[in-house]
């Protein structure tokens, strides 16, 4: 975690200074908190379309949830100092950039789920059960047994009910 936070502070410190050597340190500076303010109201106005089109009918509530998330993301970004940090931040609040970002991020958490789910099953002890509901081969096992038409006729027979019969059926 240290390594990823120290990877961070390293690209967003060398993008403020090649920045500031091209515009200037003051611009920069300048620069840094007109990204932070544009993408705080950006987000902020993107979510609330989301909602607002979540509130008439125009979306699902599955792609509120993703935008919802993705907004949340993408302000935060947008408001942390730095201008890596606040330009991937627009990037997610952007419409079309979301909706790609959704896109891929709800077929992640569907594959997600799926193998969580196959790794349950194959955890689980009733994964261990085997059922055999017999053979389809052409061979048959010392143990089948065959019945022939004329015994299947006689069994027929002999529980077959006349119903002119008041007895029952005859031995």
């Amino acid at each position: 975690m240290r390594l990823i936070l120290f990877a961070y502070f390293l690209v967003e410190v060398l993008a403020f200074i090649g920045v500031a050597h091209f515009i200037g340190i003051g611009w920069a500076f300048l620069a840094v908190f007109a990204l932070m303010l544009l993408g705080g109201l950006a987000a902020n106005v993107a979510l609330r379309n989301s909602l607002r089109a979540a509130a008439e009918g125009r979306s699902s509530l599955t792609a509120l949830a993703g935008d919802s998330a993705i907004l949340v993301a993408g302000w935060v970004l947008t408001i942390i100092p730095g201008f890596v940090s606040s330009l991937v931040g627009l990037f997610m609040v952007f419409g079309p950039t979301r909706a790609l970002l959704r896109r891929g991020l709800t077929a992640r958490a569907r594959r997600a789920v799926e193998d969580f789910g196959v790794r349950a099953y194959a955890a689980s002890p009733i994964s261990r059960v085997r059922t055999s509901y017999g053979t389809f081969t052409t061979d048959p096992s010392p143990r089948a047994e065959t019945i022939d038409a004329d015994e299947l006729e006689r069994l027929f027979r002999m529980d077959a009910v006349d119903p002119d019969d008041k007895d029952g059926p005859k031995p």
